[in-house]
């Protein structure tokens, strides 16, 4: 049985995988991850791996939360230079967000050497892969970071009405906020996949439904960072 966990910048995911079949699996925050590593069965035959983009910090309190609850260690996945033929691009390897460098695998895992991954979250990520090699990326604010900044960071930019996803001219402050951010991204990914018409695109992410909606063409898949996790354990 393997125990995935995915700590992200705002939340936490986690899966339990029997012979690559998810079986149980949720989300919330550190402390709703640790009640469900007590509710599993003591003793099973687990084994654990964790993508976690936050600090020393989190991780040493990971490491706690395992062994009081399944007293076992977890492994903690890095990015690395090389991994299964695939190579990163990053000169400094381990500065490539772990999470990234999981969906990348993962994407090899499902047979793709050339493909695009636009993982919409907190931050937006855009990560290009080319005949097996990771050529390299992007990084944009999501759309709630890149509204809360204009607001934060401007005086006269206020609302509080909730507007529909539009890349269209907006005519209030609220639409325009809104239909800028989008606007942004989606201008953004369409050009970074018309430079790479042949590589096929997966969209993952709290906002890949929205972006896909406003036309951003691909495959819409969540996960990835857990089907990296697991095909990292496979040859690690």
């Amino acid at each position: 049985m393997r125990i995935l966990v995915d700590v992200g910048n705002t939340s936490v995911k986690w899966q339990l995988r029997s012979d690559g079949v998810v079986v149980d699996g949720a989300s919330g925050d550190l402390g709703a991850l640790g009640s469900w590593l007590a509710s599993l069965e003591q003793g099973g035959d687990y084994t654990a791996a964790v993508s976690c983009v936050r600090g020393e910090h989190c991780m040493s309190e990971l490491r706690s939360m395992f062994r009081s609850a399944t007293l076992i260690e977890p492994h903690f996945a890095t990015s690395t230079s090389e991994f299964h033929g695939v190579t990163n691009a990053y000169a400094s390897p381990e500065m490539l967000g772990v999470d990234r460098w999981l969906a990348i695998l993962a994407v090899i895992a499902r047979g793709e050497d050339s493909a695009i991954i636009i993982d919409a979250g907190t931050a937006c990520t855009i990560d290009v892969l080319e005949n097996g090699h990771h050529i390299g990326g992007y990084i944009f604010p999501g759309v709630v970071l890149a509204r809360d900044a204009l607001i934060a960071n401007t005086d006269r930019i206020r609302f509080s009405e909730h507007v529909a996803i539009s890349t269209a001219p907006g005519a209030s402050t609220a639409e325009c906020v809104q239909s800028g951010v989008w606007l942004t991204l989606y201008a953004a990914a369409r050009e970074i996949i018309a430079r790479a018409p042949s590589a096929r695109v997966f969209i993952t992410g709290g906002s890949a439904g929205e972006l896909a909606a406003l036309g951003v063409e691909g495959d819409c898949v969540q996960g990835l960072v857990f089907d990296g996790l697991d095909f990292w354990l496979n040859g690690s």
